[in-house]
């Protein structure tokens, strides 16, 4: 049975069973076949298709993209193990395919479990948009900077010719 399992930040594991529909919408938007309420995610962010067993992958011209396996895409097929990033939001595609549990990530009561592993390279996607509503402060002053040095030296002349005048008088 062809199943995706969402992990959205902050929220439990979402388990799809998929064979039963011919696709499913994915996005924040109320329109869609399943809601996730994510900042990272468009209002209609991309489908899932069964074409007669067969799943792949669309997306519909989302904000942040839509990545299989790393890569950004417009359409893919879905094999097992394949995964997709929605946005930020994680997800593993299964087929249905008879893995031991300890391989798929399910253990025997049921519960998906993580497997973590040390990445060789960053899996941020090229292209992310940080969403942060807070700016990153950059300051680049160049004319204020000037007249701090300016104003530095001014005052470090003004106290060399008080030195100079108290030792001529002296």
């Amino acid at each position: 049975m062809a199943s995706i399992t969402l992990y959205v930040p902050e929220q439990d594991p979402i388990a799809i069973e998929l064979d039963a529909y011919e696709q499913i919408t994915i996005g924040r938007g109320p329109d869609n076949d399943l809601v996730l309420d994510h900042v990272s995610l468009s209002g209609s962010h991309a489908v899932i298709q069964n074409e007669g067993g067969s799943f792949k992958v669309t997306d519909l011209g989302s904000t942040n993209g839509t990545f299989v396996n790393g890569e950004q895409i417009t359409e893919a097929p879905l094999v097992e193990g394949t995964r997709v990033l929605f946005g930020s939001v994680d997800s593993v595609f299964s087929d249905g395919g008879a893995a031991a549990p300890a391989e798929s990530g399910v253990a025997e009561s049921g519960h998906v479990s993580h497997q973590a592993h040390l990445a060789e390279t960053s899996s941020r996607p090229d292209g992310f948009v940080n969403l942060s509503p807070i700016e990153k402060v950059v300051k680049k002053d160049t004319v204020g900077l000037i007249g701090m040095i300016v104003g530095a030296i001014g005052v470090l002349a003004a106290i060399g010719l008080i030195v100079v005048s108290a030792s001529m008088s002296a």
